[in-house]
């Protein structure tokens, strides 16, 4: 989800925490934004400082008249290096920039079903992701590389490389093959539910070093820091890529439910509009400077939960395309055409869409 879903969405649950609303109220304090700051912090950990101090095996830099060929071999070579070394081998792909705001389009498509990488050079774009109108290569523009052991991937089959620092990928050899992990740097150990209640325990022994009361307020402090960062993490877990829940008990991700995306509009705005609602009834209900909620729990439930999600629902529904289905399913695995010129392009890899905005 996007940074303000994540603040938003934290801070609701932070009002949950019993007395916590009123304490705000009381004392004028920020306890209820801390739980929305440490809702944000598991990502700024990531873009902000884990990706830099991440080591790559490889970083690899295609030439501005990218070989195809040489692209899937690299990935494919890497692969099968992390199988017969029995290690973790990683690499970094960079993007291919020709301008202040032109970049060489290209896509990587990892087929498990033939355990072959494909690689197709696409057309000049811009910082915007619009293709530039004939600017698609017309020679060598795609390349099959096999790989000679079995791999596996439980991430998109076909990664875009367009603007900005480029993919990442971690091979890690499994008994039943390579398994390929994209962006190993992101969602592991900042995004861990131990990491969170370490961050609330900090939380609770400041306040009451502050306070100088070891129970009220200092735990109310410490539980909206969990709780805050929790919500970041479970909520990640609906995407694709999941979390690493319980480092350092737990050394990998646990894979998502791969119910949404970080750009996704209606999650985002549905969850937004939850926790809306959800603030405003605790806070209506702590105060009477706070505007009150002239309906009982369950009218307020239905009138501001149910009836909106169900129209949100059903608008998306009206609104979704029916998808074509192809007479002739190809072998190998297909590769998503390039927009139309002044269409926006789809969204990418969380390297951009997960990054605090």
């Amino acid at each position: 989800m996007k940074g303000f879903t994540h603040f938003i969405s934290a801070t609701a649950v932070a009002s949950c925490v019993p007395g916590a609303a009123q304490y705000a109220i009381d004392h004028t304090s920020f306890i209820l934004l801390w739980g929305g700051v440490f809702g944000l912090l598991p990502d700024t950990l990531d873009f902000k400082f884990n990706r830099f101090f991440y080591k790559f095996d490889t970083l690899y830099e295609p030439a501005q008249e990218p070989d195809p060929e040489e692209i899937a071999a690299v990935v494919a070579r890497h692969i099968e290096r992390a199988q017969a070394e029995k290690r973790v081998v990683t690499l970094h792909l960079h993007t291919i920039k020709l301008g202040a705001d032109l970049w060489r389009q290209y896509q990587i498509a990892f087929d498990t079903e033939q355990q072959q990488i494909h690689v197709e050079i696409g057309p000049i774009v811009n910082t915007g992701k619009v293709p530039i109108p004939g600017s698609e290569p017309r020679e060598k523009h795609s390349a099959t590389t096999p790989v000679a052991c079995r791999f596996t991937q439980n991430y998109d089959t076909v990664t875009t490389v367009s603007i900005f620092s480029g993919p990442s990928f971690a091979f890690v050899p499994k008994p039943e093959g390579v398994d390929v992990q994209f962006l190993p740097w992101h969602r592991s150990w900042t995004h861990s539910l131990t990491l969170g209640a370490l961050f609330g325990l900090i939380a609770w022994v400041i306040a009451a070093l502050a306070s100088g009361h070891w129970l009220y307020p200092a735990w109310m402090f410490g539980t909206v820091v969990t709780l805050g960062y929790w919500t970041h993490v479970v909520e990640d877990q609906f995407g694709f890529m999941g979390s690493n829940l319980l480092f350092p008990l737990t050394k990998e991700r646990t894979p998502g439910f791969h119910t949404m995306r970080a750009m996704d509009p209606l999650p985002n705005f549905m969850t937004c509009w939850l926790s809306v609602a959800l603030l405003f009834w605790n806070l209506s209900r702590t105060t009477s400077s706070f505007p009150q909620v002239e309906l009982s729990g369950w009218a307020y439930v239905l009138y501001a939960v149910i009836i909106p999600v169900a129209l949100m629902l059903f608008g998306r529904a009206l609104m979704r395309p029916a998808e074509p289905q192809p007479a002739v399913t190809e072998a190998r695995v297909p590769m998503p055409s390039p927009p139309r010129a002044g269409a926006p392009a789809p969204p990418e890899e969380d390297e951009e869409d997960e990054e605090p905005s």
